[in-house]
């Protein structure tokens, strides 16, 4: 009676990892972001008027909150033409019309990126946070402190399970304190930037 109820467990567990799928070469890479990473991002941002525009480089850092919200610690770099565009109107205030893709500034961000549902091979996901921001329009000598909101989404693209390509956009919308008598001003603008993410744990 014992032999039969061997017999049977080992036809049993034979069943059972035969039914196990096999690994499909043609998968995609795992997707997980893991604990804490870090990207590197360069972009570009437009601007006007007082809002800094032009080549953007970002250096993000990634620690997971939850199974799907991760903070997203970001310091960027915005670099732009520092052609002059202020002047004095008929009552004596200082205006500035800046291009797109004037001015530069430096600003650390503290954002929330919140993971959706994977589409295939693609993971999107969404951010929103705030910023504080230094501004500097050279030839003007204009310079500001800021503190934009932000919100936007992208998506990341696993090519390892510790290395995915990241693309994502952009929106700030907040304020600033100016120099030159400009005191406050809005600011405005949209930056689009693409790059690779590097899982660290």
């Amino acid at each position: 009676m014992r032999r039969r109820l061997i017999a049977i467990a080992l036809v049993a567990a034979g069943g059972a990892a035969r039914a196990q799928p096999a690994p499909d070469p043609a998968a995609p890479a795992d997707d997980d972001v893991g604990d804490q990473a870090i990207s590197v991002e360069l972009g570009v941002a437009g601007g006007g008027r007082v809002t800094p525009g032009g080549l953007r480089i970002i250096g993000q850092y990634l620690y997971q909150l939850s199974d799907e919200d991760w903070f997203d610690g970001a310091a960027s770099f915005t670099y732009g033409s520092p052609s002059a565009a202020c002047f004095r109107d008929r009552s004596n205030a200082v205006i500035c019309q800046h291009g797109l893709a004037d001015g530069a500034g430096i600003e650390l961000q503290a954002t929330i990126r919140h993971m959706l549902a994977p589409q295939g091979a693609f993971h999107p996901f969404v951010r929103l946070g705030v910023g504080l921001g230094v501004v500097r329009f050279g030839r003007d000598d204009v310079s500001g402190f800021t503190i934009p909101a932000h919100g936007g989404g992208g998506v990341r693209v696993a090519l390892t399970p510790g290395v995915a390509l990241v693309a994502e956009g952009d929106l700030v919308l907040g304020f600033g304190s100016f120099s030159r008598g400009l005191g406050s001003q809005p600011q405005l603008g949209l930056a689009i930037a693409a790059g690779a993410e590097f899982r660290l744990k």
